[in-house]
């Protein structure tokens, strides 16, 4: 299957006509099923995704597997819809023992 730009121009041209005049032509609806067989698909991809921490003096670095979904710099997660999660390192002061 060749990806649209792959294709040469004149059949790239006819593509887009047929998928232009099928859109013009659909009513806007879906059978109930094709929706939930979709959903259920989406759903079903809650793949774990591993996120490894270091602490590097005071800071907390964080990387994430190259071939992961996430993109993560120092102690920042952002997550493919556009959320971010933030994570601070925080400390304690000890105890005093005595």
């Amino acid at each position: 299957m060749k990806t649209l730009e792959q294709m040469p121009l004149g059949e790239y041209e006819t593509v887009i006509e047929r998928f232009i005049e099928e859109a013009a032509r659909w009513d806007g609806s879906l059978l109930v099923e094709t929706f939930f067989d979709a959903w259920a698909a989406l759903e079903s991809r809650k793949d774990q995704v591993e996120v490894q921490a270091e602490v590097k003096g005071d800071r907390l670095v964080l990387a994430a597997p190259p071939d992961s979904s996430l993109r993560v710099q120092g102690n920042r997660i952002w997550f493919q819809d556009g959320r971010q999660v933030v994570i601070r390192l925080v400390t304690t002061p000890m105890a005093a023992t005595g």
